[in-house]
């Protein structure tokens, strides 16, 4: 379903546009809707179906994003991997998805899990001639992708995320991040995280080019950003800081870029000022999330107050926030269960009263 809303409407209304561009490579909406049609023919010849999960561990590249394209076409739900992760690590996602085939680089770990099926993409091309591609899929409970979590509090946890989910993070993006047409987004942060992966359906909904760097590094940063003329791009406030710091950053024209999104961690204020001082021109947008729902909240640049600096903003449309006392919600919850009241009657009781007041 997502891929109707996103890549399939970009094939439709801006097919001549430039859609991908890297690695000196550039192609169009109506060449890349092509493509994915290709690869998406290609995994169904070996075998994948709705319902199938591939795992993938690649570098963020274009080839990454034509083969979530390609996952999302068919209803295959993608299984992004940690390319930071150890071999003991992946193995662990591995034997705890059970994705019925892997996708990977041969620069990056090889696990040694097994899988039925696994092809080193770099080194053997997934592509065929086919005129049977079948219809992109439009089902919005379909699961999209299998995430799994930084494991902060434990071992890492697979996220279903569906269809309508990432949907309704493209609606976020665009009141809190818009992608007007013609914009240029630059997956800088990892693909495979919560934070950026959302973008490579946001990007094409409104008709915006989508530019890759394998690893982010300040320099390789900014001669993109000057190159590609990119004007949105994802960071993480470690990356922002190392940025800041770069000694050669005002060699390089940075005056495209015009929104810059931030998250996965706090930001100190210090670093907040630091960032307006040596890039004035560009407009922070705060974004907090989690890889079970995706995009929350967000604190858009003119709310980059002195009071406001360590908010993690206002809750997005359709999101309700609450803050609660872990301790007083316990007491509280098994109140209910000796009342015999279910905790939905307890929240729409908390509704009602908050109505009435």
């Amino acid at each position: 379903m997502i891929y109707v809303h996103s890549l399939g409407r970009a094939a439709r209304y801006f097919p001549e546009r430039t859609a991908l561009a890297a690695n000196g490579t550039r192609s169009t909406f109506r060449e890349l809707h092509a493509r994915v049609g290709r690869i998406a023919a290609a995994l169904t010849k070996h075998g994948f179906k709705a319902g199938d999960r591939l795992a993938i561990l690649l570098p963020n590249e274009p080839d990454y994003i034509q083969l979530v394209y390609a996952c999302a076409w068919l209803g295959v739900t993608a299984v992004p991997l940690n390319t930071r992760l150890s071999v003991k690590e992946i193995d662990g996602i591995l034997g705890d998805a059970q994705p019925r085939g892997l996708i990977r680089h041969s620069s990056l770990p090889v696990p040694t899990a097994q899988v039925s099926w696994q092809l080193v993409l770099d080194q053997e091309p997934l592509e065929v001639q086919s005129d049977s591609v079948p219809d992109p899929i439009y089902d919005p409970d379909a699961i999209l992708a299998l995430i799994y979590t930084s494991g902060t509090t434990g071992r890492p946890k697979g996220v279903e995320m569906r269809h309508a989910n990432i949907l309704e993070n493209v609606y976020h993006t665009n009141f809190w991040f818009p992608l007007e047409e013609g914009a240029v987004h630059l997956h800088a942060a990892p693909i495979f995280h919560i934070a950026d992966f959302p973008f490579m359906f946001a990007a094409p909904a409104f008709g915006a080019c989508q530019v890759t760097i394998p690893k982010f590094n300040p320099q390789t940063f900014c001669e993109t950003v000057q190159r590609e003329r990119v004007t949105h791009t994802v960071l993480v406030p470690t990356m922002i800081n190392m940025l800041t710091q770069f000694p050669d950053l005002k060699k390089y024209d940075l005056t495209s870029l015009k929104h810059l999104g931030y998250g996965g961690s706090p930001m100190a204020p210090e670093l907040v000022h630091r960032t307006r001082q040596v890039l004035p021109n560009v407009k922070l947008v705060q974004v907090y999330g989690l890889s079970e729902a995706g995009f929350l909240t967000g604190l858009l640049d003119h709310e980059h107050t002195e009071d406001k600096l360590t908010s993690c903003g206002r809750p997005c449309l359709g999101i309700d926030v609450r803050v609660v006392d872990p301790v007083r919600e316990g007491s509280r919850n098994r109140a209910n269960r000796r009342a015999g009241r279910s905790r939905r009657e307890y929240h729409a009781q908390l509704l009602e009263q908050a109505g009435r007041n």
